[in-house]
């Protein structure tokens, strides 16, 4: 083998390393947040000039356009309550109370961070869903099968997913003890 043909060689390999090894790192990085609080975790610095190269790495594959901290707080769940991966043929229950927030949504996406197509056409789950009837403590079901009642959010059988959770201007109390602000709660029920 010529001397060029090696550099070659060595050349495309380790492009081809260093490309995979940064689409992982930045398919990971939404799920390695610097702030954790249960199951979820986030980054101070999403949507700003401040954040580290892999952030908005990370925000970029995404698409996210993310907003600052004092607009949107954006918060990653990749597990449940036992460390477990989430599962889309297990059955979940995520609960809470009034977030501390103009609004909220929880949106579950697969583990690229698409959005997964499933046969209700319902993605995400936000504070507008609820009913005057549900008080201040509410709950979603999430799960393939559609459950006897009460809000659900369909995952797909055999996938796993990820689920994130959009608070749009948070308050300031929430902002000044967001590891120990309250959220929701990611409980597995049972797996089929």
């Amino acid at each position: 083998m010529k001397r060029w043909h090696r550099y070659a060689l060595g050349l495309s390999l380790g492009l081809a390393t260093g490309g995979a090894l940064a689409w992982h790192a930045t398919g990971t990085g939404f799920r390695q947040g610097s702030v954790h609080n249960g199951v979820w975790s986030t980054s101070l610095g999403y949507g700003t000039k401040s954040g580290d190269a892999l952030t908005r790495a990370a925000v970029a594959r995404r698409g996210l356009l993310a907003l600052p901290q004092t607009e949107t707080v954006y918060w990653a769940a990749s597990t449940d309550s036992q460390g477990a991966p989430l599962d889309g043929s297990c059955t979940y229950r995520l609960s809470g109370r009034a977030i501390d927030s103009r609004w909220w949504s929880v949106t579950l996406y697969d583990a690229e961070g698409y959005l997964m197509a499933n046969k209700a056409n319902i993605w995400s789950f936000s504070s507008a869903s609820l009913g005057k009837g549900d008080g201040p403590d509410w709950r979603v079901t999430i799960s393939p099968d559609a459950p006897d009642g009460g809000h659900w959010l369909p995952s797909v059988r055999g996938k796993s997913f990820e689920l994130t959770l959009r608070m749009y201007n948070p308050g300031a109390a929430f902002r000044a003890n967001m590891a120990g602000a309250p959220l929701p709660v990611l409980v597995k029920e049972a797996c089929a």
